[in-house]
Parts: structure tokens; C-alpha cells; sequence
């Protein structure tokens, strides 16, 4: 988004659209939930584990709070130091301290990106335990694989462009 720079002020606004998505989503399960919860689903889509909505909810409420929160952080937790965390193509050249910056900018809006992809997903699958719930005999639909499969394909493909090309070093600069 925005410059292939790093993270625009679109690229933060369409983050923050799916923040409120899943704050909404939450709410919306705490409020539509029963007290009794099919939580996890077979490869059939039968429903074959049973917890309570608190216990649900609090599940969701610290992985979306981790993913929000942590995700952006990150960035800054793994450039404070010496990068040791850091797997990307050309390492030793996005480390280098004129090129920190730049990096900075591509991580960030790489993990705006991540991040919102997972929060739709996670909101999504809120919505399918929902539905699921609402049902004489729980059981989650098809849709609920079909949206996992979107997802990995395209956490995959961003994957590839980011090894093949947001990390190559760019035209011009192995000079410098």
C-alpha cells in the first residue's frame, strides 16, 4: 500500500477498520453466544469439544488483544537490537543502520498486513462458532474451510512476494 515504502496512512486506517471488526465481532459473540459452546470442530464439521462462553471469550479476547497489540510491536521489540530474530532475505543489508528505516517501514506494514488478514479470519470464525451454536446438533459449514484456505493462500503468496521481492535489495543500492 502507499509508496511500497512501508505502511501508508491507508494501510493504518485499513488496520484499524478491522480492529473495530473484531472488537465489534467480540461483542457481538458475548452477546450472542450460549452458556454451554461447541469450541472445537472435526475435520467433518461436528462439533467434538465443549467449553463455557467465558471461557470462550476470554480465549478470544487475548489472542485478538495479542494479535492487535503485538503484532505492530514486534517490529520495534526485533529492530531494537541486533536483528537476531530477524529472518529475511539480504539481512546484512536491510541492518545496516542507513537502511533501518526503510526496514522499519516494510516490517511495520508487513505486520499490518499479517495482522489484519488473521483478524478478519478470526473474526470470521467467531461469526461460524456462532452459527454453529444457533444449530439442534452443532456443526460448523463448509465456509469455515473455504475462508482458512483464503487465508493460507494468501499469507502464502505474500510470503513469496516478500522473500522475492519486498527484501530483494534495490536497484542501485549495492553500491552503497
Amino acid at each position: 500500500m502507499g509508496d511500497g515504502e512501508g505502511p501508508s496512512m491507508r494501510a493504518w486506517t485499513l488496520y484499524g477498520i478491522v480492529v473495530v471488526v473484531r472488537v465489534a465481532t467480540l461483542v457481538w459473540v458475548v452477546l450472542q453466544l450460549p452458556d454451554r459452546v461447541a469450541t472445537h470442530f472435526g475435520p467433518s464439521g461436528a462439533a467434538d469439544g465443549w467449553g463455557t462462553r467465558a471461557g470462550y471469550v476470554a480465549f478470544d479476547v487475548i489472542l485478538s488483544a495479542a494479535l492487535i497489540l503485538g503484532l505492530p510491536m514486534l517490529v520495534t521489540l526485533i529492530l531494537a537490537g541486533s536483528g537476531v530474530g530477524l529472518n529475511i532475505p539480504h539481512k546484512e543489508f536491510w541492518l545496516r543502520e542507513e537502511n533501518r528505516p526503510l526496514l522499519r517501514r516494510r516490517l511495520t506494514g508487513d505486520m499490518l498486513f499479517i495482522g489484519g488478514a488473521t483478524g478478519l479470519l478470526l473474526s470470521w470464525i467467531d461469526i461460524e462458532v456462532v452459527r454453529a451454536n444457533t444449530l439442534a446438533t452443532p456443526a460448523m459449514g463448509a465456509s469455515s474451510w473455504i475462508a482458512i484456505l483464503l487465508f493460507v493462500v494468501v499469507v502464502v503468496g505474500y510470503t513469496v512476494w516478500m522473500a522475492t521481492k519486498r527484501y530483494a535489495i534495490p536497484a542501485g543500492a549495492a553500491e552503497r
